[in-house]
């Protein structure tokens, strides 16, 4: 049998390309679940050992600050953690109107990290909180402008008993390393309004959140990449093999 190995190469590399994304897929539905820890509606969960991601829909920041859209971890997070935030929410023409984030630990506990996004395009207004217990409310940075935040990157916090909390605009370094003793956590609040009141801050798009924990090794997604290429380069050596046994017999 002859193998024309360039055809064969590129059928693989299709096929690897069209697999990949449903085989990850399919991983992470089967860990995938509904879950009633929302307060208002329920939304798909995609989980995996280390990881888990969910989406809130714009109204979250339609929500004041006394009925916040909440998500609580069934198992709250004591190891290192990073939470990727994508804010693709289209904000109402105000300079007011933003999107409130709270990341909280489990009760009784008083700590929280809190960020805000402002939706006036000119402006770009970010700021981060912290509130402990022993130092109360702390505005951590505010700014505007390139020093605020960006829709075409994510909002990054991460926690890390050695390195501690840090905070990243996907382009900048906002909060680095700063020790806040320790952070569980507990639950994710989404909301808006300061007054019930007040008009709509948004009018369609989505939050999108994405926690992983621990060592990505411990998740099965983190090898998928490389057994499908372990298992292409097998097949690809194989009919190297054939090729070569192919034309020694034809001599």
């Amino acid at each position: 049998m002859r193998f024309n190995v360039k055809s064969v190469i590129v059928f693989l590399l299709v096929m690897l390309t069209l697999l990949m994304p449903s085989t990850v897929l399919l991983a992470f539905g089967q860990n995938s679940q509904s879950t009633t820890n929302f307060v208002q509606s329920k939304y798909e969960v995609i989980k995996t050992i280390r990881s888990l991601r969910f989406d809130f829909p714009y109204t979250a920041s339609n929500n004041d600050r006394t009925h916040p859209l909440v998500y609580t971890f069934v198992k709250p997070i004591s190891e290192s953690w990073i939470l990727n935030v994508d804010n693709n929410v289209s904000y109402a023409t105000r300079p007011d109107a933003k999107t409130v984030i709270k990341l909280q630990e489990p009760a009784p506990s008083e700590k929280f990290i809190e960020i805000a996004m402002y939706g006036d395009s000119v402006s770009n207004r970010f700021w981060a909180a912290v509130n402990t217990r022993e130092a109360g409310y702390i505005r951590l940075y505010d700014k505007n402008g390139i020093d605020g935040w960006s829709a075409t990157q994510p909002i990054i916090i991460g926690y890390d008993s050695n390195q501690g909390l840090s905070i990243s605009s996907g382009a900048k370094v906002l909060v680095d390393r700063l020790s806040v003793n320790g952070f569980t956590l507990g639950s994710i609040e989404v909301y808006g309004k300061d007054d019930p009141n007040s008009p709509p801050n948004t009018y369609s798009g989505n939050i999108s959140f994405e926690a992983l924990w621990g060592k990505p090794a411990d998740s099965p997604i983190y090898y998928l990449p490389l057994v499908m290429l372990v298992g292409v380069g097998g097949v690809l050596i194989g009919l190297l093999v054939f090729k070569k046994r192919d034309k020694i017999e034809a001599r």
